[in-house]
C-alpha cells in the first residue's frame, strides 16, 4: 500500500471505498425523482484497515508503535486498536492518535439514489434531502469495548474511540491524510475509570456523547455496557451512533449552513431504546456542512487515541462498522 510522511504522520490506504461500487455493498447512484424516498439498508464497512481506508498516524501513537489491524477469531472478524501508554489526544485540530478515513469522500446524491439537482456539486451535503448515520458496534466480550486487552498492566483507562465525518477543504484524490485543516464531528465513547469492567457496576465506567473540532465537553455516563458486571443489565450499551438532523441553519456569520448532530451510545439490539448523550444535540458555530461556494469534501472516519493529554494504554475492539445515506422528503421538487 502507498505510504507518505506529513507532519509526523504516516498513511496507508487503498483507492476504493465500498460506497460507490455496488458490487462492494455501496449505495450506488440512482436517478430517483426529487421526492424519491427509497429505503436504504445499512452498508457494512470493511474491518480491514487496508481495505479502502487511509490511516494517518499522529505523533503520540507513532512514538509507542500503536497498531490498528483486523483480527480473525471464532466469533468472526474484529478491528483492534492496541497501544502502549502515550498522550494521543484527539482535541480540536490536534490528532496525536490514529485517524482512519474512507479513501473516497461521500457523494450524497449518488449514495442516496437522488438525481443531483441543477447547480449542485457531487460532494454537496444537504441534510434536508439526505440523512447520514454511522454506527460502530464494539466487541463486548473479554473486556471490550475499551479495556487493557492484550497490553500488560493496562486497563484501557483514558482511551477513546470516535466515529463520524471529517471534512476536507478540497478533493483529496483518494488519500485523505489528516491535517489541521480537517473540520470534523463525531460520536465518542471514552473509558472514564480504571479497573476491570467485568466486575464494575459503574454507569460512568464509560462516558459517551459527541465531540467536534470546536466542541470538547459533550459526554456523560448514564448507562452500563454489555461487558460490565452481569452483562450490564437490560439495555446495556454496545455501540456508538452519529446522525445528522434533517434541517440546517441559515448561513449566519459565515457562508456555511450549520446542521445539528445527535451522537452518543446506545444498545443496538433494543429498538427505540434511548441513548446516552449530553443534552439533546451537538451544535457549534464552526462545524458547518453546506455551502454553494466552498462545500467540504466529507469522509466517513474513525479516530483512536486519548480524550485529552493524559496518556492511556490498552485495547479497543470493534465488531462492526455500518452506515447509510438515506433520502429524506424535502420541501420542494429539486
Amino acid at each position: 500500500m502507498p505510504t507518505s510522511n506529513l507532519d509526523s504522520m504516516t498513511t496507508l490506504g487503498g483507492k476504493h471505498d465500498g460506497l460507490h461500487q455496488p458490487a462492494a455493498g455501496g449505495g450506488g447512484g440512482g436517478a430517483g425523482g426529487g421526492g424519491g424516498n427509497e429505503w436504504k439498508e445499512w452498508i457494512d464497512l470493511p474491518l480491514d484497515p487496508t481495505d479502502g481506508w487511509t490511516i494517518s498516524t499522529g505523533i503520540g501513537a507513532a512514538g509507542v508503535g500503536s497498531t490498528l489491524s483486523k483480527v480473525s477469531g471464532i466469533g468472526g472478524d474484529e478491528l483492534h486498536f492496541v497501544t502502549n501508554n502515550a498522550d494521543m489526544r484527539i482535541v480540536g485540530t490536534q490528532m496525536r492518535g490514529l485517524f482512519m478515513a474512507r479513501d473516497i469522500h461521500i457523494k450524497p446524491w449518488e449514495d442516496a439514489g437522488i438525481a443531483k439537482p441543477a447547480g449542485a456539486t457531487d460532494n454537496q451535503f444537504e441534510p434536508e434531502a439526505v440523512q447520514f448515520k454511522i454506527e460502530v458496534e464494539f466487541a463486548t466480550s473479554n473486556g471490550g469495548p475499551i479495556s487493557g486487552g492484550s497490553v500488560a498492566g493496562a486497563e484501557g483507562t483514558y482511551l477513546t474511540c470516535l466515529a463520524g465525518l471529517a471534512g476536507f477543504p478540497s478533493d483529496q484524490g483518494g488519500n485523505p491524510v489528516h491535517s489541521s485543516s480537517v473540520m470534523w464531528s463525531a460520536a465518542q465513547v471514552y473509558k472514564n475509570y480504571g479497573g476491570d469492567p467485568a466486575t464494575s457496576t459503574r454507569t460512568n465506567m464509560y462516558t459517551s456523547g459527541y465531540k467536534s473540532t470546536n466542541t470538547n465537553s459533550g459526554m456523560q455516563g448514564t448507562s452500563m455496557w454489555k461487558n460490565q458486571s452481569g452483562g450490564g443489565g437490560a439495555g446495556a450499551h454496545n455501540a456508538i451512533v452519529y446522525a445528522t438532523s434533517p434541517l440546517r441553519k441559515e448561513a449566519g456569520s459565515g457562508p456555511y449552513g450549520r446542521c445539528n448532530i445527535q451522537a452518543g451510545s446506545y444498545d443496538n439490539t433494543t429498538p427505540f431504546a434511548g441513548m446516552c448523550m449530553l443534552n439533546q444535540q451537538m451544535f457549534d458555530n464552526s462545524t458547518k456542512f453546506s455551502d454553494q461556494t466552498l462545500t467540504p469534501f466529507w469522509h466517513v472516519a474513525l479516530w483512536f487515541g486519548t480524550n485529552s493529554g493524559t496518556g492511556g494504554k490498552g485495547e479497543i475492539r470493534i465488531k462492526k462498522i455500518r452506515m447509510y445515506l438515506q433520502p429524506v422528503q424535502h420541501r420542494a421538487t429539486l
